[in-house]
């Protein structure tokens, strides 16, 4: 086994359901791809901080705190769901879209465009 497919294989690994973006056509397109189960504990445990530092931000509006301290807190909050965002995007690309990429999947190119340009606005 090669030593990018032993890895490959070490990865967790799922499948994923999607609507075809084609009206005329019914049914779902179905692939698999796989994820590195270390990297999404770690987007999974900056989102459980970021929630955790959200609750903390509301208790600071209902105890009145300084609007000038929640609106940072606000802003580092927002920063903290951007970062995960954007280590997400990696683990995507650097697995999903390699995937996608390999099985022709143009339709999980497009749809990854689309995350994009949502998650960028």
């Amino acid at each position: 086994m090669s030593e990018v497919n032993a890895s490959h294989a070490a990865k967790s690994s799922h499948t994923h359901t999607h609507p075809h973006s084609h009206p005329e056509e019914t049914g779902a397109h179905t692939h698999s791809h796989t994820h590195d189960p270390k990297h999404m504990k770690a987007i999974i445990n900056r989102l459980a901080r970021s929630i955790g530092h959200l609750e903390h931000v509301k208790h600071m509006l209902e105890d009145e705190r300084d609007c000038t301290e929640v609106l940072i807190q606000l802003a580092a909050v927002r920063s903290e769901i951007n970062n995960a965002g954007k280590l997400l995007l990696k683990e995507h690309m650097e697995h999903c879209i390699v995937d996608a990429i390999a099985e022709n999947d143009t339709d999980a190119i497009a749809r990854m465009n689309e995350a994009i340009d949502m998650f960028i606005k």
